[in-house]
């Protein structure tokens, strides 16, 4: 009775282990976006792309960098989004804008799409650093943005990121609503063409 009583100790201490290494671990994510995880419509495109971002240990922010090359529409914008991977939904955070209205972020620290070569709209890479004060009001989801006085709910959002709810997605010419997606979580297995789990070790 003894030793069955220390196994299943151990089991929980295990357990409780790994418990604790997952949400700890949940602060770097690495994903493939293309357009067959574009929703509620697939896209058939040549484009794709990468998402990698890194939460902050304490929370506070996402530094990232998107890439994305051989899109059949010139890139437009780039966005996190609150949303289910059969789902459209609300921009949360900006990623990327354009120089040229209406696509362009109401946040001022917004980098633009094309920062790393300004000639070529269908291949690039930009980098840059979230915060609350990038949180943008999606009321459907009860997150409340970042205003001239008060900052935005990025602990909310970051939930939402960690627990898989949320996706990147970026935007074209020849496919406003998104040409190249990907959802958004840590896990290694998903079914939505994600790049897997990068948690620190």
């Amino acid at each position: 009775m003894k030793r069955i009583t220390l196994a299943a100790a151990a089991i929980l201490a295990a357990a409780g282990t790994t418990y604790a290494f997952t949400d700890e671990g949940s602060r770097r994510f690495s994903e493939f976006l293309n357009g067959l995880n574009e929703a509620a419509a697939v896209v058939s495109t040549t484009g794709n792309g990468t998402f990698q971002a890194t939460i902050s240990k304490d929370g506070s922010e996402i530094n990232y960098v998107l890439t994305f090359k051989e899109l059949e529409g010139d890139v437009t914008q780039a966005h996190i989004h609150i949303g289910l991977p059969q789902n459209s939904g609300g921009i949360v955070l900006w990623l990327c804008d354009s120089a040229v209205a209406p696509f362009q972020s109401p946040v001022a620290t917004t980098p633009l799409c094309t920062s790393n070569n300004p000639s070529d709209l269908r291949n690039g890479s930009v980098s840059g650093t979230l915060t609350a004060a990038d949180v943008q009001t999606v009321a459907a989801n009860g997150i409340v943005g970042a205003t001239g006085t008060t900052p935005g709910e990025f602990e909310e959002v970051v939930a939402l990121i960690r627990a898989g709810k949320t996706y990147a997605n970026v935007h074209t010419t020849k496919f406003a609503p998104g040409e190249i997606r990907s959802q958004l979580d840590n896990r290694g297995n998903d079914h939505n063409g994600h790049g897997g789990d990068h948690n620190d070790r």
